[in-house]
């Protein structure tokens, strides 16, 4: 039986959206390790370019909706081809696309919360210590 049209989309969606989100939490992490010494400003960058992501992605969510559907990652891998009117793949691919980029910005936001939190956590500990 063939999978829906819907599924499809959204599992392509979900690969591409993915694999950005993987890549600008690949280059958080390398600029984490490499100030590693100083755990606090890691955790600062950490979440500063965090929530920098979530913008981004919050932006891209804003302006899928007006883009065509055919300049989308989606639209290449599905093969450039579907069977169905321009305006439903249209409205098929940018929501699914506009939902998964939204959920990526909530899941990018609570993770910079918890990066800042820790950082609280480390100042608060530091400060109590006399590490500071």
């Amino acid at each position: 039986m063939a999978e829906p049209i819907e599924q499809r989309v959204r599992t392509l969606a979900i690969h591409s959206v993915g694999r950005g989100c993987f890549f600008a939490a690949l280059a958080i992490w390398c600029v984490m390790i490499g100030l590693i010494a100083e755990p606090m400003q890691a955790l600062k960058a950490g979440a500063i370019l965090t929530m920098l992501t979530a913008c981004v992605l919050l932006l891209k969510a804003g302006q899928v909706t007006r883009r065509s559907y055919k300049k989308t990652e989606v639209w290449i891998l599905l093969g450039r081809q579907i069977e169905l009117t321009p305006e439903v793949a249209q409205r098929i691919i940018t929501v699914t696309l506009r939902d998964l980029y939204l959920r990526c910005t909530l899941y990018a936001t609570v993770i910079a919360v918890v990066f800042w939190l820790l950082a609280l956590v480390l100042w608060i500990g530091g400060v109590k210590f006399g590490l500071r």
